[in-house]
């Protein structure tokens, strides 16, 4: 999962007035920290639990993922004080296609910050980086996430359960936000897949 070129941040926070998604910084680590280590987190995400080590190359990995076009690591903060209250991610598969991934910390659960993330991620990433689908996955019991990808105009297109389980927890649902583009050719009208992508209209929550 790999974008060809690296990846440009957005040229500022993306907010909507009650939450804003940034870059990560040295003193959000405490709390994305202690998040990774909370029970409701660790039921849904495969995630290694952060440690000290992991804890003092955190900044160093975020940085490469920009660079190497893997994925875009935002934070979600609250955009009166700017504390972290989750994050959110871009997993790239490749150029024109992602993965949403997000957490929100246990004390900002149940206030609606994880659909307000998505759309801005969604948003900025179908409108600015240029990206044709997005993909967001969550596991069959988690509720939460699955009205998130249904708030955010994502649509079911499948699921995944490993060989040998009998489904239920072990079941992923699988959904997708697509965006068409079209361009014109020089002596017509005529809309042909290409260029102006229409405007945009798993984890915790």
């Amino acid at each position: 999962m790999v974008r060809s070129t690296p990846i440009r941040p957005p040229s500022a926070p993306l907010s909507d007035g009650v939450v804003v998604l940034r870059l990560r910084r040295v003193s959000d680590l405490g709390a994305i920290a202690a998040a990774s280590h909370d029970p409701e987190t660790r039921r849904w995400l495969d995630d290694t639990p952060m440690d000290e080590e992991a804890r003092s190359t955190s900044m160093a990995r975020v940085e490469e993922a920009w660079r190497s076009g893997r994925a875009a690591p935002l934070v979600i903060a609250d955009a009166v004080t700017d504390e972290p209250v989750g994050i959110v991610n871009l997993q790239f598969r490749d150029d024109d296609v992602a993965t949403v991934a997000y957490s929100v910390f246990p004390a900002g659960r149940g206030h609606g910050i994880a659909p307000r993330a998505v759309r801005l991620l969604a948003e900025w990433a179908l409108r600015d980086l240029g990206l044709t689908r997005l993909l967001l996955e969550a596991n069959e019991a988690n509720t939460a996430s699955l009205r998130v990808a249904e708030k955010c105009r994502f649509e079911r297109i499948g699921s995944r359960t490993p060989p040998g389980t009998g489904g239920g927890h072990d079941t992923t649902i699988i959904f997708a936000r697509e965006v068409r583009r079209t361009r014109r050719t020089p002596d017509s009208d005529v809309a042909l897949p290409g260029d102006s992508a229409d405007p945009p209209g798993a984890g915790t929550c």
